[in-house]
C-alpha cells in the first residue's frame, strides 16, 4: 500500500467512526452497518478467492457457524463474547476440515465442493430442531449492553478495519506473494518450492475466522436466526460478488464493491419493490461482463496505462502553418 493509499484509507476510517455523531437515523446506520459488514466479508473472501484464485462459494457455512456458535453456546451459560470467539474457533475447525478435502480439487470442482459443504452444514442445522431450532429458528443474545444500532455500526467499522489492515499486511508479505503465485500458476509455484496446500489452507482459516465474526455480529443485531437466513447459497454468492464487483485480488476492491452493491440494493428495493432483485442481478451481471477486473481493478489498470503513455501521445497536436506544409511537401518531392 502506497503512502497516498494509506492516507486515503486512514481518512476513510476516521470519517467512518465520526458518522454516528451526525447521522442519528437507525435505518441509515443499519444500512451502513451492512455496507461495512459485507466489506469485511468481502475482504475475508478475497484472501481465498482473490489473492489465491480459489473460487469459494461456501463461505455462508463459516458465517452460519459463527452465528449459531454465538446463539447455542450462550444458551448453555457461556458469556456472549466468549461464545463468539468459541464460535470462531468452530468455524476455523470446519474450514480446516473442508480445506484438507477441497484443496485437492481445482477450478469448478473446488467451487462445487465448497457449495456442497455449505449445503451439508445448512441441512444439518435444519434437521436438528432440538439443538438449532430447525426452520423455526433460535434466539441470539445481544453482544452489547444496549441494543443501539450505533454499537453494531462501530463494530462493523472495526471488523472492516481489522480485515483491511490484515489484508494490507498479507499483500506485502511473503505469504501474500505465495498466494498470488498460486493464483497465477499453481504448478509453477509448487515447482519453485511453495507448499501450496499449506498456503491455501492458512488463507482459508484466516478467511473463515473473519467471516465467522461477521456472522456473529449479524445474528446479534437481529436477535433471531434460521438456517436459510445465514447459511444459504444466496449468502455465499453475495459474499463472493462483493470483491468480484469491486475488484478481486485488490485491497480496496471489496470495500468499493460493498458500497456499490449495498447502496444499489437499497435504492432498487425502494424504487422497484418486488422487481428489485431482478434489476439488481442484471446490474451485477453487466458490471461483471463489462468490467471483468472489477471497479477497482479497472481504475488501477487505466491509471497504469496513463502513467506508461509517452508524454507526446497525451499532448494536443501542434497546428502547422500552410507555408510550412508547402515546404514539407516540396522537400518530400
Amino acid at each position: 500500500m502506497s503512502h497516498r493509499q494509506f492516507i486515503a484509507a486512514a481518512g476513510f476510517f476516521l470519517l467512518s467512526f465520526a458518522v454516528p455523531l451526525v447521522v442519528h437515523s437507525d435505518y441509515t446506520l443499519q444500512i451502513l452497518f451492512r455496507v461495512f459488514l459485507f466489506a469485511a466479508l468481502g475482504l475475508a473472501w478475497n484472501l481465498v478467492g482473490g489473492y489465491a484464485g480459489q473460487l469459494s462459494l461456501g463461505h455462508a457455512a463459516y458465517f452460519g457457524v459463527g452465528a449459531y456458535g454465538l446463539a447455542l453456546l450462550s444458551k448453555v451459560g457461556i458469556p456472549p463474547w466468549l461464545s463468539l470467539f468459541l464460535g470462531v474457533g468452530l468455524a476455523v475447525i470446519s474450514a480446516a476440515i473442508i480445506g484438507l478435502v477441497s484443496f485437492r480439487l481445482r477450478g469448478p470442482y473446488f467451487a462445487l465442493c465448497t457449495i456442497a459443504f455449505a449445503e451439508v452444514v445448512r441441512l444439518v442445522a435444519k434437521n436438528l430442531p432440538d439443538v438449532t431450532g430447525g426452520d423455526v429458528g433460535t434466539q441470539v443474545p445481544l453482544l452489547f449492553t444496549e441494543s443501539s444500532i450505533k454499537s453494531f455500526y462501530i463494530s462493523g467499522v472495526l471488523l472492516t478495519g481489522l480485515a483491511f489492515v490484515l489484508t494490507a499486511w498479507i499483500e506485502r508479505s511473503k505469504f501474500g506473494y505465495y498466494l498470488m503465485a498460486i493464483r497465477e500458476d499453481e504448478d509453477t509455484a509448487m515447482s519453485v518450492g511453495v507448499n501450496t496446500s499449506r498456503v491455501k489452507l492458512w488463507s482459508l482459516l484466516i478467511s473463515a475466522a473473519l467471516t465467522a465474526i461477521g456472522g456473529a455480529l449479524y445474528a446479534s443485531l437481529f436477535l433471531f436466526i434460521v438456517p436459510d437466513q445465514v447459511m444459504s447459497l444466496d449468502m455465499s454468492v453475495e459474499i463472493a460478488i462483493v470483491p468480484m464487483l469491486g475488484g478481486a485480488g485488490t485491497l480496496f476492491g471489496p470495500v468499493i464493491g460493498s458500497i456499490v452493491l449495498e447502496t444499489a440494493a437499497e435504492i432498487f428495493k425502494n424504487i422497484f419493490q418486488e422487481a428489485h432483485l431482478l434489476i439488481y442481478g442484471v446490474l451485477v451481471v453487466m458490471v461483471v461482463i463489462f468490467l471483468p477486473e472489477g471497479i477497482a481493478g479497472t481504475i488501477v489498470n487505466k491509471l497504469r496505462l496513463f502513467k506508461k503513455a509517452p508524454a507526446g501521445s497525451l499532448a494536443a497536436p501542434v497546428p502547422v502553418r500552410p507555408e510550412e506544409e508547402a515546404e514539407r511537401s516540396a522537400f518530400r518531392k
